[in-house]
């Protein structure tokens, strides 16, 4: 119940900011001037990303059109070179076509043919390296045959067969290309540079004279968010500078020529930009109520996705327990089962696994169709199948899928495809679950009607499932019996013993040791029966299971328990530790818990007592509050409460003689007691006695039971220490075994705030 009304109020709260939140978001969105320059921004990268394209897309069409005409030229030259004839028919009939304005042949031999003759080009140029790159075009590069002359060259290898007789090079002129693009940039009104990824080298430049290296743009001052390195090494999107000649920004739109290896940059100044300001004017009150309706439709699917995640979250929640619970109740597999099908509202649920583990529950009216025989096998052999497929793509060691008899499988597994259709199979959602070993484990429901919150819940769930029916699978009754408490089903102090060393040797990182007491437990046996006391220790190591899922866990006796967190950060513990104190309020349950934590656990018994001694402060302060409600004020008691300065002990013994049973001034630090009043009280022998020795001796004859365990933290000096220390007084109302009534008190002697050493110990008459 106050999980659940947590997770509501949770739930009321976040509806409630993302209210808030829309409001203050539309308020802000009227108000700031900004949102013109923002839309004015956005409009023209959109123009300049379809500009960009449409250069682009023309580039590229042209090229690789060119390329297709010297394929053709190619086949000629092969056919002339079969035929024992020269190349001149062909240069003789060739004329510029798109880009290519002269052609020429590369020869084995080195040598370059064109129309006006043949050039030795003494190691310029390699044809075997040439006739390894196959087809290309390239960036800028030099004129093989004129010095100082760059163009760009579209090369297409002469086949006969599988053996290149020489290479076909087509020329394409700088001035040529700029023309054509310079004129359609022109068009758009914007700059445009095209250049090599590889080398910078500018191919197309509409602002400069010269062709250099868009390398000139990296002393360009760059808007926030933007950097020349990331333009530099991104295939496509946007950059904004300043620019170096009108001091205005540029607004810029890059995208790569895939298959040449061009980039292409296209770029508005500012000024033209906010040209189109007055059309975003006209849009804005358009705008705001489309924003408005957006955060009204964005609530509304918050609200349904909340409540989902909370039917989703209660049902985990309660198909753990039921988990939980697998060794001591066999059938608690199938109500599992049972969970995630009315969950998912669908025809069945399955669990099966590699090693061969089969589990199925069916909606009564579907028991007359549950897959039998071999067609069961080949079912949960095709989504093993797909199970580890899945694994392979995202190597997560869980993951979630979703299979339909549609087009896709129809081309990917027909059989299959079919096989689902014969069986009514519409929909096949479910969780995989690979292990270090490579075993697959399957959660699955078949046609579920909220197929996403379904496959939600089956991922959350899936590794508990997974955990369980392996251990039920491998952990024999003898294993259970000898490394388990029979009551609680926690692990018992064998197993605590062995995985002390693990510990140790291990060193995990985020450790935190759990200490957790569980107060009055022999209060509730006397009052209510030992089945009563059962009852209550099986619901807090239940509890215990659930917040504390997957981490180990330990009954170290009686009524104390013990967890060991690996790989958690503190404030997610002290986060569990809450909420096991949250579940356990409603039951009226208590207990007192001790902490400890480490960034690496170097010595695991050390935590583990560290954790005992904050419980035992945490015990003593339970009975102190308790005990403090229920006693009168001390005015109607005839006693007051006095300082803890040495200089008013006097003054408090000579007043409050008559209502004390006994003081003592004790040294914690030696453990030795100087009577100051009634002496007799514990029989003590300062000569030959500890302290604490006699205080035990005291306790186990003189005090009722019941008290023992609380007033023996008393004895823990460090934990009283601490307590004085932060300047709380240690004080325990108990009973002893002739029904008399005492209270104890303890006392800082000592006027150093820092320092504790002398004590006095008081003990008064009720």
């Amino acid at each position: 119940m106050p999980i659940t009304y947590e997770r509501n109020k949770r739930k009321s709260t976040n509806i409630i900011q993302t209210i808030i939140a829309g409001i203050l978001l539309c308020v802000i969105f009227l108000t700031v001037v900004s949102y013109f320059y923002a839309s004015a921004e956005n409009e023209a990268y959109e123009s300049l990303h379809v500009q960009t394209k449409q250069i682009k897309d023309d580039m590229q069409l042209q090229l690789l059109s060119d390329r297709e005409n010297l394929a053709t030229m190619a086949n000629f030259a092969a056919k002339l070179y079969s035929d024992g004839e020269s190349y001149n028919l062909m240069f003789e009939s060739f004329k510029p076509i798109g880009l290519i304005e002269n052609i020429g042949i590369l020869t084995p031999d080195n040598t370059f043919v064109t129309k006006v003759g043949s050039v030795n080009l003494d190691g310029r140029i390699s044809f075997e390296e040439e006739k390894a790159r196959g087809e290309y075009i390239s960036a800028r590069v030099k004129d093989i045959t004129r010095d100082n002359y760059e163009i760009i060259r579209s090369a297409v290898p002469i086949k006969i067969g599988n053996d290149v007789v020489g290479i076909l090079y087509g020329v394409i002129k700088l001035d040529v290309i700029g023309q054509r693009y310079n004129k359609m940039a022109k068009e758009l009104d914007a700059q445009l540079f095209v250049y090599d990824k590889e080398s910078g080298n500018l191919i197309i430049d509409t602002i400069h004279d010269k062709l250099g290296n868009i390398s000139f743009l990296k002393a360009r001052e760059y808007n926030k968010g933007y950097s020349y390195e990331k333009m530099m090494s991104s295939d496509k999107g946007y950059t904004s500078f300043v620019s170096a000649y009108t001091g205005e920004d540029l607004y810029v739109h890059y995208s790569t020529l895939e298959e040449l290896g061009w980039m292409i940059t296209l770029a508005r100044y500012e000024s033209q930009v906010f040209a189109k300001t007055h059309t975003i004017s006209r849009i804005l009150f358009a705008a705001f109520f489309a924003m408005i309706s957006i955060m009204i439709l964005y609530t509304l699917i918050l609200m349904a996705n909340e409540k989902r995640q909370s039917h989703a979250m209660v049902c985990a929640s309660n198909t753990r327990r039921l988990l939980l619970e697998i060794n001591q109740q066999h059938n608690n597999i199938s109500k599992a089962l049972k969970r995630v099908c009315l969950f998912a509202n669908s025809r069945s649920a399955v669990f099966f696994d590699t090693d061969g583990e089969d589990y199925n529950y069916s909606m009564p009216h579907f028991e007359d169709i549950i897959l039998c025989g071999d067609e069961r096998k080949y079912f949960i052999s095709e989504i093993l199948h797909y199970a580890a497929e899945l694994h392979k793509v995202n190597r997560a060691t869980v993951g979630v899928m979703c299979i339909r008899p549609n087009e896709h499988l129809i081309k990917t597994n027909h059989k299959f495809y079919d096989f689902l259709k014969e069986h009514n199979i519409k929909e096949i959602s479910f969780a995989a679950v690979t292990k270090n070993d490579n075993r697959i484990t399957v959660l699955g429901c078949i046609n579920p009607q909220k197929s996403k919150s379904a496959r939600m819940l089956l991922e959350d769930i899936a590794v508990c499932f997974s955990i369980a029916i392996y251990n039920k699978k491998h952990l024999s009754k003898t294993e259970i019996a000898a490394t388990t408490d029979s009551l609680t089903g926690v692990a018992n102090r064998v197993t605590y013993k062995k995985d002390l060393l693990i510990f140790d040797e291990m060193k995990p990182e985020k450790f935190s040791c759990i200490y957790i007491d569980v107060n009055e437990l022999h209060l509730r046996n006397n009052k209510y029966g030992h089945a009563a006391g059962d009852e209550m220790l099986i619901y807090i190591a239940n509890t215990l299971k659930e917040v504390f899922f997957s981490h180990h866990i330990y009954r170290m006796g009686g009524d104390e328990f013990l967890v060991f967190v690996e790989n958690t950060d503190q404030e997610v513990v002290k986060k569990n530790i809450e909420a096991l104190i949250s579940q356990l309020n409603p039951k009226d349950y208590h207990v007192a818990i001790g902490m400890s934590y480490r960034t690496q656990n170097s010595n695991t018994e050390e935590m583990v007592k560290e954790a005992e001694i904050r419980m035992y402060e945490a015990k003593a302060q339970y009975y102190q509050n308790k005990e403090q409600q229920s006693i009168s004020k001390t005015e109607d008691k005839g006693y007051v409460q006095v300082k803890t300065g040495i200089r008013e002990i006097d003054a408090m013994i000579s007043i409050l003689k008559d209502h004390y049973n006994g003081i003592y001034r004790v040294s914690i630090e030696t453990d030795k007691a100087h009577r100051i009043l009634m002496p007799a009280y514990l029989g003590y022998n300062e000569d030959e006695e500890h302290f604490s020795e006699l205080f035990k001796k005291y306790i186990e004859e003189t005090v009722d039971p019941n008290f023992h365990r609380a007033i023996m933290s008393f004895l823990n000096y460090d934990a009283l220490r601490r307590q004085l220390l932060e300047g709380n007084l240690p004080k325990i109302t108990y009973k002893k075994v002739n029904g008399e009534t005492v209270i104890l008190s303890i006392y800082k002697l000592n006027d150093r705030e820092d320092s504790v050493g002398e004590t006095l110990w008081v003990f008064a008459k009720d």
